[in-house]
């Protein structure tokens, strides 16, 4: 006798209803799961009514993630390969939260909005070709994520077995604009510093006066060519005044994600931007006095920047901050951002010890980074080719040939 037939993966049987003591009412259920387990789901209710709707929300729920592993065909909409794009992207350990967070906002803000209502199989290399064509009319950062994002959810799709191939490795290259890095000029940096150290001076200051921690980072950021999240990350333990020149070890990095309290990543950027760097007088002092001005009995893991709470600065706060005092200092329209220091502290170390010592200070992996993003050319010559191309003078003139000379002068 033939057995019960085997439910689809992401389905459900037959729903039963069975009247409990106190009025209540269970219903009940066969789910098959995305492992291909078949088990019993049970929800109780006031009314058989309540019951079963309370049951349904939770299969719904249940499908939604089984169709993660079986239940979606090359018919199936974009939009639900997305989804189960991102709860696949949620079991991913090796990446930071804030990095998923980032692909989750960058696949609805800008892919879903022209995706969504195509089935997976109709997403063509035509018709990615000429949604980055208009990303790209926009910028190229917003092409290039758009497009990074798209392949991560269709070669998804290609491990599911609803593609054969990634249509967006078909597409034509983005070609990315030429930009020099550019760092601050002396002139630049002395305004803003003069802008810092007079900010909340003015007697009529409105509002709390700036308690001069945004002054310090930017001494500590120019001086350890970090990044504002790694100098926020600073804490006592980190630091060894002591040591000839003082040393930091950047080893975090501050973090803000949506609906999660500002905390300290243990980790900077990348783990293996984990690195120590020695620190200029300039920016030794600035540490010894945010030193000096912590408790007393201040624990090891205490920042040396933080809020009134106690807690972690917001970056997005002390950028916030940071562009008063460009407008201060009249350059409220140069579009410069705290990064600007990294670049500063990265020219001036490449110019000087070569770029492979400038990467090492930014906790680059290799100087491709380090030369297209942060260290300016330098263009000015040294002295040495001058030398060389002197040799390419004719020899001085002796008296005999001066004689000659005028010989022919006569003779013309």
């Amino acid at each position: 006798m033939a057995g019960r037939p085997r439910l689809p993966i992401g389905t459900y049987g037959t729903i039963q209803t069975t009247e409990l003591a106190r009025g209540r009412v269970r219903a009940q259920t066969r789910f098959r799961d995305w492992d291909g387990q078949t088990r019993q789901v049970v929800a109780t209710g006031e009314s058989r009514n309540a019951a079963v709707t309370a049951l349904k929300v939770d299969l719904n729920e249940r499908m939604r993630h089984a169709g993660t592993q079986g239940s979606l065909t090359p018919d199936s909409r974009f939009a639900d390969l997305a989804d189960a794009w991102l709860d696949d992207l949620r079991l991913d350990v090796e990446r930071a939260e804030s990095t998923k967070e980032t692909y989750g906002r960058q696949l609805r803000t800008q892919v879903l909005p022209f995706f969504e209502d195509f089935a997976v199989r109709e997403i063509t290399v035509g018709r990615i070709e000429r949604y980055l064509k208009q990303q790209r009319q926009v910028s190229y950062s917003m092409a290039k994520h758009s497009k990074t994002t798209l392949s991560m959810v269709l070669a998804f799709g290609v491990r599911q077995g609803l593609l054969e191939r990634n249509p967006v490795k078909e597409t034509s290259q983005l070609k990315k604009p030429k930009r020099i890095p550019k760092a601050l000029t002396s002139e630049e940096l002395a305004a803003i510093r003069t802008a810092a150290s007079e900010f909340g001076t003015d007697p009529n200051w409105m509002g709390p006066r700036p308690d001069g921690q945004v002054r310090d980072l930017i001494e500590v950021m120019l001086g350890t060519a970090t990044r504002i999240g790694e100098a926020l990350a600073i804490r006592k333990c980190d630091v060894d005044v002591t040591a000839d020149p003082p040393r930091v070890e950047i080893c975090g990095t501050i973090i803000h994600r949506t609906g999660v309290p500002v905390y300290r990543q243990e980790h900077p950027k990348t783990k293996e931007s984990n690195r120590v760097v020695p620190v200029p007088s300039f920016a030794a002092a600035v540490i010894r006095r945010r030193l000096a001005s912590l408790p007393a009995d201040a624990e090891p893991e205490q920042l040396l920047f933080y809020s009134k709470n106690g807690t972690p600065l917001m970056p997005a706060n002390v950028r916030r901050q940071f562009r008063r005092i460009l407008d201060l200092a009249g350059l409220g329209d140069a579009a410069i951002s705290p990064h600007a220091f990294r670049r500063t502290g990265a020219t001036a170390i490449a110019h000087e010890l070569g770029l492979q010592a400038a990467a090492d200070l930014l906790g680059h992996t290799s100087t491709a980074v380090t030369k297209e993003h942060y260290a300016e050319p330098d263009r000015s010559v040294t002295s040495r080719p001058a030398a060389v191309l002197q040799r390419l003078a004719p020899e001085p003139a002796s008296e005999e040939e001066g004689t000659d000379a005028g010989m022919w002068d006569v003779w013309e």
